[in-house]
């Protein structure tokens, strides 16, 4: 089943692939999302996009971005993570501290080069 957008209080979504999705609690398995919003989200074998929710748990389950007050991931991946308490073995790629991180050496690198060729053109 292929659905753009679906909207309730709660929703339990089994094999099928969904654009949007907003409800008060959500139960996804063995399915795609491209957007959901939710107060409590809970996917199994699942791929979702982009989740924003207050409680997200993920079980064998991909996430492009997860926004969550608290999240628990089992065996899944998280590519984009925002959350202050994570619980399980998430492998993110990239994490709150990890973009400061990755914004301070972009500015510093991009400060020493622009240093670097003003004093060349002088």
């Amino acid at each position: 089943m292929f659905t753009n957008d679906y909207q309730s209080d709660r929703v339990n979504v089994e094999r099928s692939a969904v654009r949007s999705l907003t409800a008060a609690n959500a139960q996804v398995g063995h399915s795609a999302v491209q957007r959901l919003t939710s107060d409590a989200l809970v996917a199994n074998h699942s791929a979702i996009g982009i989740a924003n929710a207050s409680t997200i748990e993920l079980k064998d389950s991909s996430a492009g971005i997860a926004a969550a007050d608290y999240v628990r991931v089992e065996n899944g991946r998280v590519f984009i993570l925002l959350a202050p308490r994570v619980n399980g073995t998430v492998h993110a790629v990239l994490t709150l501290p990890a973009a400061f991180a990755f914004g301070a050496g972009y500015f510093v690198a991009r400060r020493l080069l622009t240093a670097a060729f003003s004093r060349k053109d002088s």
